[in-house]
């Protein structure tokens, strides 16, 4: 789940959301369409129950058109609805939020924001400034900030080795996890999403390594994921250890997308082979509020005996219609299943 479903600006129906805060108006898909306006704020519930939540990038789907309405970018044109979303995603009995920074070395467009110099502009940082004050006011215990370089700042698309592309991402990097730690929440810092090398990508390899050793050197490992894995991706979780060799994070991220039973216990036992057997894992992405996966990893965690510390779902639905394939549900309310299970 990775820079599709940013990029990809389907015109179809949008899936049903199962607690949806209002319905989407019909209009044209291409169109910045307004959402309605919020009903009365909903009072969040203690920041003492620390559940697990969702990937919370989108506010708004008009069909399947999603960029308008990135909650970063787009937190100056609806805060008191983003704001009202956050309280009812507390209400649910969601505890913690990943949210995305789309960015690349170019033009701003839609959700992808202009990261060109090392920093997004003054508008969007405060609006990531902002949006941070509002999960922390909903009562949210903890929220995990991925950073999502997307072409040309995404090594996975490099011929060769780009250090200006690597220094700019690196600044950035520092300037979003000053502004994260300034919020004064608890925060994990996820280097880059879906970013741990698979097979054949070198430039990749090199990429972490350094990122990696510069993040570490200037803040230590202990408040960062690190790269979070595609488990989906059969090359990526066995080459963690070529990322952090002996000094690992805390904990690894791995998203998981079906089969997540067996999923989750390979990736167990490909993290034991390189030597990783007590690191909790944090499940970054997962289908929505779906009761089969949340079977599945409450078995494979049991029988590993590999801890899951929280679930973040991402806010497509398994059985979701093929034209929303990267998001069909905006704002990700509903967390039922996952509780029901324990996450």
């Amino acid at each position: 789940m990775r820079t599709g479903r940013v990029l990809t600006l389907s015109v179809l129906l949008l899936a049903a959301a199962a607690i949806p805060v209002a319905t989407v108006p019909t209009g044209s898909a291409g169109a910045d369409q307004s959402p309605p306006p919020p009903p009365a704020p909903t009072p969040p519930l203690p920041a003492a129950a620390a559940a697990g939540g969702s990937n919370y990038d989108f506010y708004y789907l008009n069909g399947c058109y999603r960029e308008p309405y990135d909650v970063i970018n787009g937190f100056a044109k609806a805060p008191d609805l983003i704001r009202y979303q956050l309280g009812q995603m507390r209400a649910a009995g969601q505890g913690r939020l990943t949210i995305g920074v789309f960015h690349h070395h170019g033009a701003e467009s839609g959700a992808v924001m202009d990261s060109s110099g090392g920093t997004l502009s003054q508008p969007d940082m405060k609006n990531l400034s902002d949006l941070l004050a509002a999960v922390k006011a909903a009562g949210f215990a903890e929220v995990t900030v991925a950073m999502n370089p997307l072409s040309p700042s995404n090594p996975g698309g490099w011929d060769g080795w780009q250090q200006s592309l690597y220094d700019e991402n690196w600044q950035l990097v520092q300037k979003v996890h000053d502004l994260v730690k300034a919020a004064g929440m608890p925060y994990r810092i996820d280097l880059g999403n879906e970013l741990t090398p698979s097979t054949g990508q070198s430039a990749v390899v090199r990429y972490d390594q350094q990122m990696w050793r510069d993040y570490t050197a200037r803040y230590g490992p202990a408040d960062s994921v690190g790269f979070s894995a595609n488990s989906n991706d059969p090359g990526q979780v066995p080459n963690v250890g070529k990322v952090y060799g002996d000094t690992p994070p805390p904990a690894f991220d791995i998203h998981v997308y079906g089969d997540e039973y067996n999923q989750f216990v390979g990736d167990d036992q490909q993290l034991r082979r390189q030597g990783y057997r007590t690191q909790p894992i944090i499940i970054g992405e997962s289908y929505y509020n779906d009761p089969a996966a949340a079977d599945g990893f409450a078995k494979a965690s049991k029988d590993s005996g590999r801890q899951i510390l929280y679930l973040t779902q991402w806010p497509k639905t398994r059985a979701n219609a093929p034209q929303c394939d990267q998001v069909d549900v905006a704002p990700p309310l509903d967390y039922s299943a996952y509780r029901s299970a324990g996450f």
